[in-house]
């Protein structure tokens, strides 16, 4: 970044090489078939977003929540002007900053396709597309509290306490920040930092008809698949701008590797355009010819997977994040993906009861502790279902418009089209509700001691859909 100083970042990328490389070659005469290939560098110039959010940070800003406040005085007592930048006692803190070693994200693009040409008017092309994203943005909560143990022991940094138990209420105690919330990516205090990276692979096959004859065609095929431990701001993360949340363990820079919150497996495009044959009687006549001449039709098609969704429980994690965390669930015992969407109860998409609350009882060992850390109250730890583990329905979509044109002279015409998005009138699914704490409000049951799902509420069910009913349109256009 110019003009910034080296107190404010650390890191000053002065590598940044951005080569370009690329080859076509056509190995025989009649020039019918060509292999193409490239390999590039390529750096993000991020947006300032992320760093005009520190804006509203501590000391600049001050975010706090005040639970059960009086509705005569709502708010709480600043500290006098001349005390800056001294914050409100008693108040966790909340707010976003950045990774002061921040560095310059950038992405390795590679591909290699083969185009044949089968006829004069008929090209087929086969590639394979990949790229590998690092020092990709993320944002991390870097205030996630640590397990204690008598063999390792936490000592506060404020009060010089010894803590060696673990409770969801000592969960601010054993934080390494004091006085700011000890929540998960998704909330409390976090940092951007560009620890995040992916990787993606696809074969894309396509098969092109050309204009003339009246005929234009393209269909094409994409098989891929899209890896990170981020995804950026997506409405499954609940993140803004460029960065992203996670939800696993703040500390493990893999907790959350997983298919992109956007990955499609599959992903199928047919988009035609046609000029209409003009009817033999229609020569006859004038009318005929300003009636029957000049149609034109198009439509596009579409087919693909649908996207993934991460299940999340906002009671789960309570011994890293206290008694506010939002963690993942566990599987329970013999669940795996493939159960998950197997015997499923009427009105559900996944079966929620493959999913229980990572309950721990007072006196067992934390599993995410690794044999470690022992709990001295009932709480939930971080479950061991992974990021994206289940996906969303398929999409179908079927769009269709009919042109007819009026000439008027040689650069003029008037132009009259229908068009009708969604022709079939396709309902497509939105994803299910994925957190598993959405069994209560709905009528659900959550046994506390065992986690298990007696009653599944709206955990697992579809209430949305993704796409508008069948619209529509007309339009009168006049080109000159």
């Amino acid at each position: 970044m110019p003009n910034v100083s080296k107190r404010v970042l650390h890191s000053v990328d002065a590598n940044n090489f951005a080569p370009r490389v690329g080859f076509a070659y056509s190995p025989f005469d009649s020039g019918r078939l060509t292999l193409r290939g490239g390999y590039g560098i390529f750096h993000s110039r991020s947006t300032f977003v992320s760093f005009n959010n520190t804006l509203f940070s501590p000391p600049f800003y001050l975010q706090t929540f005040s639970v059960n406040a009086p509705v005569e005085n709502p708010f709480f007592p600043l500290p006098a002007q001349e005390q800056f930048p001294a914050l409100v006692q008693g108040f966790p803190r909340f707010g976003s900053t950045f990774d002061r070693n921040i560095r310059t994200p950038y992405v390795q693009q590679y591909n290699a396709s083969a185009q044949i040409l089968l006829t004069r008017e008929m090209l087929w092309e086969t590639a394979y597309v990949g790229t590998r994203g690092l020092n990709l943005l993320r944002q991390v909560a870097i205030n996630q509290a640590r397990l204690a143990s008598l063999q390792r022991p936490i000592v506060n940094a404020v009060t010089g306490a010894i803590i060696t138990t673990n409770t969801p209420n000592n969960a601010q105690l054993r934080a390494p920040f004091q006085g700011v919330l000890p929540s998960n990516g998704l909330g409390g205090f976090f940092q951007d930092q560009s620890t995040a990276q992916s990787v993606y692979h696809s074969l894309q096959t396509s098969l092109t008809r050309r204009l003339p004859g009246g005929l234009q065609l393209l269909v094409s095929y994409t098989y891929a698949k899209s890896i990170d431990n981020a995804s950026g701001g997506s409405a499954n993360t609940g993140a803004a701008s460029e960065t992203g949340g996670i939800l696993g363990d703040q500390t493990d820079n893999r907790a959350n590797r997983g298919v992109s919150d956007f990955d499609r497996t599959h992903r199928f495009v047919l988009s035609f355009l046609c000029d209409l044959p003009r009817p033999a009687f229609a020569r006859r006549s004038t009318v005929g010819r300003w009636l029957f001449t000049n149609w034109q039709m198009s439509g596009i098609v579409t087919a693909m997977s649908g996207v993934p969704f991460d299940i999340v429980d906002s009671g789960a994690g309570t011994f890293y994040y206290g008694p506010g965390g939002v963690a993942r669930p566990n599987w329970v015992a013999g669940a795996t993906r493939e159960t998950a969407m197997s015997n499923v109860p009427p009105g559900y998409f996944f079966n929620p009861f493959a999913f229980a609350r990572p309950t721990v009882q007072a006196g067992q060992l934390i599993p995410s502790s690794n044999g470690t850390a022992t709990a001295a109250a009932n709480g939930t730890d971080l479950g061991n279902v992974g990021r994206n583990v289940l996906r969303g329905p398929r999409q179908r979509n079927v769009d269709f418009s009919l042109s007819k044109r009026f000439p008027i002279d040689e650069s003029k015409s008037v132009e009259f089209r229908a068009e009708v998005f969604n022709l079939l009138n396709q309902v497509n699914f939105a994803n299910p509700i994925s957190n598993l704490n959405a069994v209560a409000p709905s009528g659900g049951r959550i046994d506390q001691n065992t986690g298990q799902i007696t009653i599944p509420g709206g955990f697992g069910r579809i209430i949305s859909t993704s796409n508008n009913p069948r619209i529509i349109q007309f339009a009168l256009k006049f080109n000159f």
